[in-house]
């Protein structure tokens, strides 16, 4: 009876933590199109909060549908959470683009300036304000900020699912990286000069930054499991030895979704506008170092795969060599066989 009843309180306990995650993601929505809503003055862009109404019925879905409260791969709160603020925070970097022209075009300039736009706040809806007042680009950036804790925070909040713990915890800390990573390739490549005025380049680093976030949907963590002993005879070879594991593709993702179009955006500022400075020869360099790494790390895990198979295939003995290690393992699993009943027989007389 108590274990039937602890049992239900950390159901509910798990639940609540669920919803709670998704009314973050609804509030921060909801601050988001309302600052989209001040700025252009118009009420179609409320239809930005039609994913915020689906989440509500995300959540009784994925509650009802799924044994462990989250779906395996895919986690789909995280998706229209991302759905509903990144589109608001392109109008918002529009907005500071138009602002920059207008500056340069009044005053006769030849560049943009960064700091050009003065500071506003929210405006009041139905008596409700929030005292904060900040400039248009600095609007922009706290917002896409703000979306970054709470992608972290939420999947901390949200059921782990089929992950076990100690995966979780290397995936919040991967999550860590992947959005300190997004925040300074966003952050460090719109302040370039060449790009504060170039529309064209505005939306190829959005593009970009908002590929990235596509990594936050997919929940797999960057360390596989760890994989039983394989019986001899029972084993067949697959594509790298089988090596379509989980940290496999975690390494294939974040390669496609951020490393590599981040250096291929970093290379061509350098080389097509000369955007050469300290930080931009550090991150590249950061960059393409990761990505030879990534694959390195991808090419040791196929060949220790094919090792693995290898071993199999020849049991304990190899070309003509016993493996100690296997032989090894042989002969404790007999011992215990022996042992074992031995022990039986003594306690039964």
């Amino acid at each position: 009876m108590a274990h039937k009843c602890f049992t239900c309180v950390a159901h509910i306990f798990e639940k609540g933590k669920a919803l709670i995650a998704r009314v973050l993601f609804i509030i921060h929505g909801i601050i988001t199109v309302w600052r989209v809503t001040d700025v252009y003055d118009d009420p179609l862009l409320y239809l930005l909060c039609i994913p915020m109404g689906l989440l509500i019925a995300e959540f009784f879905v994925t509650t009802c549908c799924t044994s462990d409260g989250e779906w395996k791969w895919f986690c789909p709160s995280v998706f229209l959470y991302i759905v509903s603020v990144v589109p608001g925070i392109w109008l918002l970097q529009y907005d500071v683009y138009h602002a920059r022209q207008t500056y340069k075009e009044v005053h006769g300039l030849e560049e943009c300036g960064y700091d050009t736009v003065n500071e506003t706040g929210l405006r009041a809806i139905q008596g409700v304000s929030i005292p904060i007042e900040l400039s248009s680009d600095e609007w922009a950036l706290a917002l896409e900020q703000v979306l970054l804790i709470l992608l972290i925070i939420g999947r901390w909040l949200l059921p782990k699912g089929a992950l076990t713990r100690d995966q979780l915890s290397q995936l919040l800390l991967v999550y860590i990286g992947i959005a300190a990573d997004s925040l300074e390739f966003s952050l460090e490549t719109l302040k370039e000069p060449d790009v504060l005025c170039n529309l064209l380049l505005i939306v190829i680093i959005l593009a970009i930054w908002s590929w990235s976030l596509l990594q936050f949907c997919l929940v797999m963590t960057a360390v596989a499991a760890p994989k039983p002993r394989m019986a001899v005879g029972k084993h067949e070879r697959t594509f790298c030895g089988g090596c379509c594991e989980n940290e496999i593709w975690a390494l294939m993702m974040s390669v496609v979704l951020q490393d590599a179009p981040f250096l291929t955006m970093r290379l061509y500022l350098m080389v097509k506008y000369k955007v050469v400075n300290q930080m931009m020869l550090f991150f590249t360099c950061k960059n393409t170092m990761v990505v030879l790494l990534q694959f390195y790390r991808m090419a040791i895990l196929c060949m220790n795969e094919d090792d693995d198979y290898d071993d199999a295939e020849s049991g304990p003995v190899k070309n003509g060599k016993t493996n100690t290690l296997e032989f090894v393992e042989m002969i404790n699993d007999d011992v215990k066989c022996v042992v074992m009943p031995e022990k039986e027989n003594n306690k039964e007389k």
